[in-house]
């Protein structure tokens, strides 16, 4: 009797038992030491991109579909932006990113603090071998006017992507109350149709071939008016190890006095053999208030010591009207 008790109970148990959401962890690690000689002075500096966590959740709905989210932030970090009015400081919980949505066949919707899809398209692939100043604004040097994508991370924004028709696919993002420099506004999400971008963004993909393609506009972001941007690039892969990459960015500001527009350009290559891959790039951009044309170049080699781990060193030259340097850094980064 006491025996089929328990059994009933189990069975009663097992019946009754809510179904959990999955949720999964993941993240990375990168460790950089850069060796830096800028007009002539030496120095060595340690640049720790720290422990990324994020937690990833999904739970499949009764009508079909899945309720998404994601919650990321950076533990440890050798930038924190603090002293960044384009982004809120990713050491915070959630402070990376932080947003609930919906995906189905119709595609995929979120809402929250997230990464603009232009930007990360400018990121990688185009960006990749240590050209974040495609995306974003310069470093060692003036920021240029008007590059929208520079505001990567909006705390308020709803993201709208597309399932994929026959290679074809596309999304639109609206973010606001956008942290404006010229006033001072904070990212609070309170002013929807203040301090401003939207993002549109289009992908095609066939065989080798990928093209991507994008217009952006706000106001009242980073300077008091209107701004725009725009990019186009393409990338192909060979069966024997090569893919190649290139992409024009083209960008306008605004002002009582004027409009400024700049412009960026990047052409580069990955060649990859055993577990070995060899990274090349040449960066040009000019704008409205530069003393000059920028021109930036990189090489870098890589290894994977697994198929989570990748170790490399990279060689970065930069003219004068782009900071006037070269560093040699040696790097290692992990997933899991």
């Amino acid at each position: 009797m006491f025996k089929r008790v328990l059994m009933a109970a189990a069975v009663a148990a097992a019946v009754s038992a809510p179904a959990f959401a999955d949720v999964s962890i993941t993240g990375s690690m990168e460790m950089n030491l850069m060796f830096i000689d800028q007009a002539g002075s030496s120095n060595v500096q340690t640049l720790d991109r720290g422990l990324q966590i994020d937690f990833n959740g999904a739970d499949k709905l009764d009508g079909g579909g899945k309720l998404i989210w994601k919650l990321s932030q950076k533990v440890t970090s050798g930038n924190t932006n603090a002293n960044s009015k384009n982004a809120l400081s990713q050491q915070a919980w959630g402070g990376r990113e932080g947003w609930v949505g919906f995906t189905g066949d119709w595609g995929t919707f979120k809402a929250g603090r997230q990464f603009l899809n232009s930007y990360l398209t400018l990121d990688w692939p185009y960006g990749q071998g240590g050209n974040w100043q495609l995306a974003e604004n310069n470093w060692y040097a003036g920021a240029a006017a008007g590059k929208l994508t520079a505001n990567f991370l909006t705390g308020a924004s709803l993201n709208y992507q597309s399932p994929s028709f026959s290679g074809f696919s596309f999304g639109a993002q609206y973010s606001w109350d956008v942290v404006n420099a010229a006033t001072g506004s904070r990212q609070d999400g309170n002013k929807f149709s203040e301090n401003y971008i939207a993002d549109l963004s289009a992908s095609y993909n066939a065989g080798s071939l990928g093209l991507n393609a994008g217009y952006l506009f706000g106001k009242d972001v980073a300077a008091t008016g209107d701004a725009s941007q725009y990019y186009i690039g393409a990338t192909y892969g060979f069966d024997f190890g090569l893919n190649l990459r290139a992409l024009y960015t083209g960008y306008s500001q605004d002002y009582a006095t004027g409009t400024q527009d700049g412009y960026d350009w990047i052409v580069g290559g990955t060649y990859g053999f055993g577990k070995s891959f060899i990274k090349a790039s040449y960066n040009g951009s000019d704008a409205d208030g530069f003393s000059g044309s920028r021109a930036i170049a990189s090489a870098e080699y890589g290894y994977s010591l697994s198929k989570n781990t990748v170790a490399y060193a990279r060689y970065q030259w930069r003219n004068k009207e782009a900071g006037d340097l070269q560093y040699v850094m040696f790097g290692a980064w992990t997933g899991f």
